[in-house]
């Protein structure tokens, strides 16, 4: 019972010096509110204590990468809140006291465990109900530390308390049978082996342990956190046989953030050692690179009478008539449905004798006092007779944010003055095409912006252009460019402008815009970027290029080429941890007509340390990955890749695509991938077949015996409110194995990819070996993040804990679904933000 009464003591006194405020605010920081404190972590890369975990979620698209040390144990983990409710981990585990393998093998490297942890949150808390979260710890890998936990916290002022139930790893101290035994035996006791790769088989098994403790956000020190916790591991039955002393069940710790993006930690732990901890972090949403040194658009000077009189800061003229000068309800829905053109929503309105109040609620999405000017301005336009002052109170969280008041008569004379001095512009609309200087312009600012113009179509008040975009990664901030400098460079009757973004040859999307939009938008007091939105049409192009009126020569055949830095590198081999190789990649790409390209690529070795590894394969299926040593070793300067493409559209919303050559670094081959991807709809389909030849360990021209035909049916879903998307490929794999892949990922604001992917086949368990199955983590960061100039690039990491031959797939480069998605339509909305930047 010594146990219990050393947590009952500490719960106790943490819990009566508590000042019992309010709960803290869970969203965006406010003045008015009580401050909110930030998730910190645990060992184990968690949000947590110090050792055990709480249910509370840091903000969504968080991520941390960080080290903790308690000996023998120094862990190396990267965390991310991948979705508002699902926290996951990667971690290697460095045991000090225990070897790798044999000393002639592996020499004095640390034995070192790999591990993902995962946490969801089951329910979300408030100021009158927990946080609830149940987690799994150390899944997917050796299960050395595994254990499963349900948590709850709640927040009182500064302090945060959790409590929990563990098993496993959090479950040593055995405090109680475990409850699930009573629907079932199986529960009752746990295997103290461990689960050795795959999916545990012994979730929520063994006796149960309890833990809790509480976290103090000090107020003397801005960014410090105390921390005290009752830890349910007794350390006696460690992983490897290791058994350490625990003087006290007691750990004491703080936290410290000085910064937003580093966060250190200290803790005495088990009563006689010490902890050290640091972490970076950043958030995927709105990490999003440095500041871009793009050419600036050119000027766009304002034709319409609309852009006219927005460029002098006024909305449209209030003009006083029978319509406006309605009902209290007529005004209601006017005002309305201004506020709701900057996300606001209006709560309130009501005349009180010559004062006329508005109060909205919400974030806008331009600046608060232009829009507050904006609601003033539409409350004149809907009762013209209105003399007195307008009041508008902007709310958020239930507290006033920004309060303006506007005299009436200032308004009329100050819109009255700028609409004076203002004589719109008549154009002419006369049917014909630009002269040829007015194309020659558009064509070169265009291609200084980073477009490529193949013909364009001209019509009374219309231009349709036909573009390839080699500079933008979000389209709408590609649309924004396009149309703004050919508004700018074609003459002012050309009020309808249509852009259709063609994608190896293919017509992929068509947005039409109107110049008067752009100029609202534009102007300091414009239409705001949601009118503008609703107003451009988004389709499918009904149009070839071949039907323009003025085709330009492209100049086939066209070369591009990319030469730089590339790292290659395998984790966690017992002949050292980490094995790498730094080298150049050189690429070259060649257009040989539209939708025919021939790509390549070349490595060269600058330094790498694959000599080191010495594990041959013990796969008993077909060495297809599993020979990885000799490639990595026999071809640290090879040729990566050879490819041919030939994509072309089949039918309406089917696309093929034709390819061969050398496809990637061990097999080359032909095949052939067919697409159905409805136009704006979330869904695809598509079907791939190769016929495959495995290439030498050189990498160069020859190839080895092996030779599959491989194929995959594909479905794919995006579902746009998270960005996630998810695929099923079943079909036959390299190995002659056959069964389905399931992969899902999420793309953040910023446009940074965080996947995950589990193949499962008609292979045994025995023949694939260690792993049972073939899984991986991926990240995807685009080079727009990195680099100080726009780019449709991006950078990949692939985390695979094993390489083994089943479940193995083609690497084919330029897949189908890749070049028709980004320019589809249905994952346009989340970039729609940046249309004018």
């Amino acid at each position: 019972m010594s146990r219990f009464r050393w947590m009952a003591t500490a719960m106790v006194a943490l819990l009566a010096i508590s000042n019992g405020s309010p709960a803290e605010g869970q969203e965006v920081e406010n003045p008015f509110l009580p401050r909110q404190s930030p998730p910190t972590l645990n060992d184990f890369g968690g949000i947590g204590l110090i050792q055990t975990p709480m249910a509370r979620a840091a903000e969504d698209g968080q991520a941390y990468a960080g080290f903790s040390y308690v000996w023998p144990y120094s862990r190396y983990f990267i965390t991310v809140q991948g979705l508002p409710w699902l926290e996951a981990t990667l971690r290697y585990t460095s045991v000090a006291n225990r070897f790798y393998g044999p000393e002639d093998f592996s020499g004095d490297q640390s034995y070192k465990d790999r591990g993902i942890d995962v946490k969801i949150r089951l329910l979300e808390g408030d100021a009158t109900w927990p946080n609830v979260a149940l987690g799994l710890r150390d899944i997917g890998g050796t299960g050395l530390f595994d254990g499963e936990y349900i948590v709850a916290d709640q927040t009182a002022g500064d302090f945060d308390f959790s409590f929990g139930l563990g098993w496993g790893n959090l479950g040593n101290q055995n405090h109680f049978r475990n409850p699930f035994s009573l629907f079932s035996k199986k529960f009752k006791n746990r295997n103290e082996t461990g689960d050795v790769g795959g999916l545990g088989t012994q979730f929520f098994r063994g006796d149960v342990a309890l833990f809790g403790g509480v976290k103090w956000r000090t107020p003397f020190i801005e960014g410090l956190s105390l921390k005290m916790e009752y830890d349910p591991n007794d350390y006696k039955s460690e992983a490897l046989q290791n058994s350490f002393k625990q003087s006290l069940p007691i750990n004491i710790g703080m936290d410290y953030q000085p910064w937003d993006w580093l966060q250190v930690g200290a803790a005495l732990e088990r009563g006689n050692r010490a902890m050290v901890r640091f972490s970076t972090t950043m958030n995927f949403h709105t990490s999003k690179g440095p500041p871009k040194l793009d050419p600036v658009p050119p000027p766009l000077i304002p034709v319409t009478a609309q852009g006219q009189i927005q460029q002098a800061n006024m909305p449209i003229a209030p003009q006083p008539g029978p319509q406006q000068a309605g009902t209290g309800e007529s005004i209601r829905t006017g005002i309305g449905r201004q506020a709701a053109m900057d996300g606001l929503h209006l709560e309130n309105l009501v005349r009180i004798g010559s004062e006329i109040h508005v109060t909205v609620a919400g974030t806008p999405v331009r600046d608060g006092v232009v829009v507050a000017h904006d609601i003033a301005l539409r409350v004149l336009e809907l009762a013209p007779d209105f003399q007195g002052r307008i009041r508008v109170t902007r709310i958020e969280h239930s507290l006033p944010w920004l309060v303006m008041e506007f005299d009436s008569t200032m308004l009329r004379n100050e819109f009255n003055m700028a609409a004076a001095t203002i004589k719109p512009t008549h154009i002419d609309v006369t049917g014909q095409p630009p002269s040829e200087e007015d194309r020659a312009k558009l064509k070169a600012q265009l291609a200084k912006q980073g477009f490529h113009l193949f013909g364009a179509d001209y019509k009374a008040g219309k231009a349709t252009l036909f573009l390839s975009n080699a500079r933008y990664r979000q389209i709408p901030r590609a649309v924004g460019r396009a149309v703004r400098t050919a508004a700018s460079a074609l003459p002012p009757e050309y009020g309808e402008i249509q852009i259709i973004f063609v994608e190896n040859g293919i017509e992929m999307l068509s947005a039409t815009m109107y110049r008067s939009d752009i100029e609202r938008a534009l102007a300091a007091t414009g239409g705001s970027i949601e009118e503008t939105w609703m107003r451009t049409r988004l389709e499918r192009p009904s149009m070839d290029m071949e039907e323009a009126s003025h085709p330009e020569p492209y100049g086939y055949p066209g070369f591009s080429w990319s030469l730089r830095p590339a790292l290659r590198q395998t984790l966690g081999r017992p002949e050292a941890f980490i094995l790498y190789q730094a080298w150049m990649r050189l690429y070259g790409t060649v257009t040989v007509a539209p939708g025919l390209n021939v790509t390549s690529g070349l490595g060269f070795n600058i330094y790498n340390n694959f000599d080191r590894m010495r594990l041959p394969s013990d796969s008993v299926l077909p060495h297809v990955r599993s020979d990885i040593r000799q490639y990595l070793q026999d071809g640290t300067t090879a040729m990566t890749h050879l490819q041919a493409d030939y994509t072309f559209r089949v039918a309406q919303d089917t696309y093929n695509r034709v390819y061969g050559g050398y496809l990637e670094e061990m097999f080359g081959g032909v095949g052939n991938e067919i697409l159905y991807k409805p136009f704006g709809k979330e869904w695809a389909i598509g079907l791939d077949v190769a016929w495959a030849k495995q290439r030498d360990t050189q990498q160069w021209f020859g190839f080895r015996d092996y030779n599959v035909v491989t194929g995959h049916l594909t479905g794919y879903y995006h579902y746009e409110p998270l960005g996630l998307d998810a695929r099923v490929r079943v079909g036959r794999y390299l190995a002659g194995d056959k069964g389905a892949t399931f992969e899902l990922s999420r793309t953040f604001d910023s446009g940074i990819t965080v996947g995950a992917f589990a193949t499962f086949t008609d292979v045994s368990a025995e023949e694939f070996g260690e792993g049972r199955f073939d899984k991986g983590i991926y990240f995807s960061i685009p080079l727009d993040n990195i680099y100080v100039k726009s780019s449709r690039g991006g950078l990949g990491w692939l985390w695979r804990p094993l390489t083994r031959d089943g479940g193995q797939t083609l690497a084919s480069r330029r897949a189908l679904i890749g070049q028709v998605s980004t320019s589809d339509g249905a994952q346009l909305r989340r970039d729609w933000n940046t249309l004018l930047d």
